[in-house]
């Protein structure tokens, strides 16, 4: 499922209705129409509804909600907030009239008379905010503020149509007074705003819907959300053998911190890695050799008090270079220190498997001055899997400004090294070297807790060899939300360990190979959030 910024849907909205010849008036009656249907559904039992309309198209889509409501025998009220009628756009003139010819009379509201929308609102058992559409830059200013004050106060339920009026579509960043919305009913596809944090909490629950736009308009726009149609799963075959599934190498760990190579380990035989194999410091072989079962451990030159050496890195080479190899986890756990940024610079020059780099691997990669250069040549395949943080520490930004911009910061580091990054947040951002961005919006609070990066680092270096480079980060990220979910709910929020993500691999799985295998027909989707 694509997902749009605003000037992106207003193009696809021209294009449809000038190319493909569909009238602008058949596009708000079938918006206004399906987006009745569900507010019809979920608020069968309630009887008196409001509609507050703005002045362009979007107040148009809710005089036609406002029709449909009345139609189905409910009592309608409709104000517009608009301080005279030749100020609407000629949509909205259109469906004006067709709503006085059914007997509905809109109160027209200025910051004259603020008081009659009060007096409507305080028996409303259901709003619907149709005031501002996807194209509103922020801040509401006015009688259209106080306006949205009194909805949020007399709100018992209130559905926003497109987007709650105040928010920005194109960022998850909030300014000045918005609609808090019960249900969020868009049309086409979801916008930014509907899935980013924090806007995205002040939506409610979200509803997609089909209104006929014409879907080749949107074939170019390069981002999307993960979800079931867009993932691939492995395939295993019955004439097959250990080797045909991949040898997953896992290097990292340091004194302290042996969990990380040992949880990425473990989610890498969960996954389906045929073998799985971890290279660490020697003096720490102990420790993994009791907590590896499945797992072997390749015990390497360290400095006597369990870090990596400098002749480390001619260990690594020889194990490569004699094994059947195929992907590589490098730097979880191995803490930051001159012998182990040496390591990942002479790893990444040296090894050409493709290699999955995250936490200290990425920490160390940040005190290599030319490390885009390095990456930039690699001749196998490079995935960063970054936390603010990290990227922060890797790009030289402050992490507000990469909170607030990460489809733009690791689409712009992915072009500049060549790699694959997996952006790690409240909602994650993969960013391809040739343009393609995808959001992630699986996962639950609960998988806040250290280790959970450690799992999406393991199961991702097994999936990039099982189904390429983009597909198996894709899967890897969508599995690991998903396997939280499954643990939160298993579980609770607070109690969530990452190995217990783990433990769900299969489920998820299962799951997913249900849902793949459903097809669905329906003029509109419920967006998981």
């Amino acid at each position: 499922m694509k997902v749009l910024k605003s000037y992106e849907m207003a193009e696809i909205d021209r294009l449809t209705i000038q190319k493909t010849g569909i009238n602008s008036l058949v596009l708000m009656e079938n918006a206004g129409r399906t987006a009745s249907e569900i507010i019809l559904d979920r608020y069968r039992d309630k009887k008196i509804f409001v509609v507050v309309a703005g002045s362009g198209n979007n107040g148009g889509d809710g005089l036609v909600v406002a029709r449909y409501l009345k139609l189905y025998g409910k009592d309608v009220k409709v104000f517009i907030l608009s301080k005279s009628e030749d100020r609407l756009s000629d949509d909205n003139k259109a469906n004006l009239k067709v709503l006085r010819n059914i007997g509905i009379n809109p109160v027209f509201i200025n910051d004259e008379n603020l008081n009659l929308l009060e007096e409507g609102l305080k028996d409303a058992e259901v709003i619907i905010d149709a005031i501002f559409g996807t194209g509103f830059k922020p801040p509401v200013k006015g009688y259209r503020e106080n306006a949205i004050k009194l909805i949020n106060n007399y709100g018992k339920s209130i559905v926003a149509i497109d987007i709650p009026s105040g928010l920005s579509t194109d960022v998850g960043n909030i300014e000045g007074t918005y609609i808090n919305a019960d249900l969020t009913i868009t049309f086409a596809y979801p916008k930014l705003a509907h899935i980013l944090f924090p806007s995205s909490l002040k939506c409610g629950d979200i509803y997609v819907i089909d209104i006929s736009i014409d879907r080749k308009y949107s074939e170019n726009i390069k981002r999307e959300i993960l979800n079931f149609s867009n993932i691939s799963l492995p395939v295993r075959y019955r004439d097959s053998h250990k080797y045909t599934y991949g040898h997953t190498l896992i290097i990292g760990g340091s004194v302290g911190k042996t969990g990380a190579v040992i949880m990425s380990a473990k989610s890498s035989s969960a996954i389906g890695s045929g073998l799985v194999s971890v290279v660490i410091p020697s003096t720490l072989n102990q420790i993994f050799e009791i907590s590896l079962t499945e797992e072997m451990s390749i015990p390497v030159k360290d400095t006597g008090n369990g870090y990596f050496s400098k002749e480390a890195y001619k260990d690594i080479k020889n194990v490569v270079d004699n094994g059947k190899y195929t992907s590589i986890a490098l730097g979880m756990g191995m803490s930051v220190y001159k012998d182990g940024k040496d390591l990942v610079k002479n790893i990444l020059e040296n090894i050409d498997l493709p290699i999955l780099i995250d936490a200290d691997g990425l920490n160390n990669l940040s005190q290599i001055s030319d490390f885009k250069d390095i990456l930039r040549s690699r001749e196998g395949n490079t995935v960063l899997t970054p936390h603010i943080g990290e990227m922060a520490r890797l790009t030289g930004l402050n992490s507000k400004d990469i909170i607030n911009n990460m489809e733009d910061v690791a689409k712009k580091f992915a072009e500049e090294t060549k790699s694959t990054v997996v952006l790690k947040g409240s909602r994650t951002v993969i960013a391809t070297d040739d343009g393609e961005i995808y959001y992630s919006i699986r996962g639950t609070e609960g998988m806040a807790t250290a280790g959970t990066g450690d799992i999406l680092a393991g199961l991702t270096a097994s999936l990039i060899y099982r189904l390429g480079i983009k597909e198996g980060v894709k899967a890897g990220v969508f599995i690991h939300g998903l396997a939280g979910e499954f643990a939160t709910e298993k579980k609770h929020k607070e109690s969530v360990k990452a190995t217990d993500l783990i433990d769900f691999i299969p489920n998820v799985l299962k799951y997913i190979e249900m849902e793949k295998e459903k097809v669905y027909y329906k003029f509109f989707v419920k967006l998981y959030k």
